[in-house]
């Protein structure tokens, strides 16, 4: 148990919390369950009405689709742990396990939720004190405290403050606090990561797809680069394609109208199907790759307060952005079992 100093922020206007974490996707639900059971009295605040970020699902004419990150590997034996954990609760499943792009005779199994990518997220949330549908427009560092204020006019303040929203969205709050780091060789490295936009086409079938088992391709030809078939996946009682776009084709189509792009990439999957598509939708990613990721887990300012996290750092999977909200979390344990043995 850590127990931290009192300071004014024990009564203000608004919540409070030992550490605020911001965005409730993978890296700062993990963050966030890792300082819980450590003792602290941990928040999480997203902008968005459901948990997850990019592992997202949808539900649409009666279909569920994963519309984001498609399924999760593990390398890392931190990972596996709570990968067990899921597993023996029924909220994931193996949906294969050999690629013709894995690297190794084995492959890597890839597992996906049981009703799709969101069960993980939900699972982590229900034990969290989590607000959604609160945008931090402004932040503010007093003496030893953050306050975060919201659009929807809410307040939130915490000791301390980790920030796992896309790497450009969280510099940019930041900058709003007028704070200045006194690594500035750092600050240039992470102000330089750049990602790739996204963009998903949702279909509805009139009938199987025809997509060989296990029910996906990964495509290297433009616009395309992957369809997926989530009946075949198992989440989903009606036949419904994701389809994703390269980097370029989503740049291109950025701002068109759901007829053309959607059109577009419904007819570049044409070869590849066998049914007929009676309804579809498409959906943004401003964020999906880090094209070039900060190479440590975490960037953490122990002076300051402030953690940085989240699919930015270590690596583009589900599993880098998991494995870095763990580590956010012990920089932060860190930090203050160091400041609590100078005071003994």
């Amino acid at each position: 148990m850590i127990d931290l100093p009192t300071s004014d922020i024990t009564q203000p206007l608004g919540e409070c919390a030992d550490v605020l974490i911001i965005g409730a996707g993978i890296a700062g639900l993990l963050c966030a369950t890792e300082l819980q059971q450590a003792g602290l009295r941990v928040l999480v605040i997203d902008k968005s009405r459901g948990f997850g970020g990019r592992m997202s699902t949808r539900r649409m004419a009666c279909a569920r689709i994963d519309h984001g990150a498609q399924f999760l590997t593990v390398r890392d034996q931190r990972f596996q742990a709570y990968v067990t954990d899921w597993r023996a609760a029924g909220l994931l499943q193996e949906w294969y396990r050999h690629a013709p792009e894995d690297n190794t005779p084995g492959g890597y199994a890839r597992y996906c939720g049981v009703e799709g990518m969101t069960d993980v997220p939900k699972y982590l949330a229900a034990s969290l004190p989590v607000r959604l549908q609160q945008q931090v427009t402004r932040l503010a560092w007093k003496k030893d405290h953050w306050k975060a204020h919201t659009l929807q006019g809410q307040h939130f303040h915490a000791h301390h403050l980790v920030l796992t929203a896309p790497l450009p969205q969280s510099l940019m709050l930041l900058d709003t606090a007028g704070v200045t780091d006194s690594d500035s060789h750092s600050m240039d490295s992470l102000r330089a990561v750049r990602y790739e936009r996204g963009l998903a086409t949702l279909g509805i079938l009139d009938g199987p797809s025809g997509l060989p088992e296990p029910g996906r391709i990964k495509i290297d030809t433009p616009p395309l680069s992957w369809i997926a078939d989530n009946q075949q996946k198992g989440i989903s009682a009606v036949c419904a394609l994701t389809l994703h776009a390269n980097d370029d084709f989503a740049q291109k189509h950025w701002d068109s109208p759901d007829a053309v792009r959607g059109a577009l990439m419904l007819e570049a999957a044409a070869p590849y199907i066998s049914a007929n598509v009676v309804d579809y939708k498409c959906h943004r990613w401003g964020y999906t790759r880090a094209i070039n990721p900060w190479p440590e887990r975490s960037y953490h300012n122990a002076n300051l307060q402030y953690t940085l996290a989240g699919d930015a750092f270590g690596g583009s999977r589900i599993e880098s952005a998991a494995l870095s909200g763990i580590h956010a979390a012990q920089c932060l344990l860190k930090t203050l079992r160091s400041k609590k043995s100078k005071h003994l």
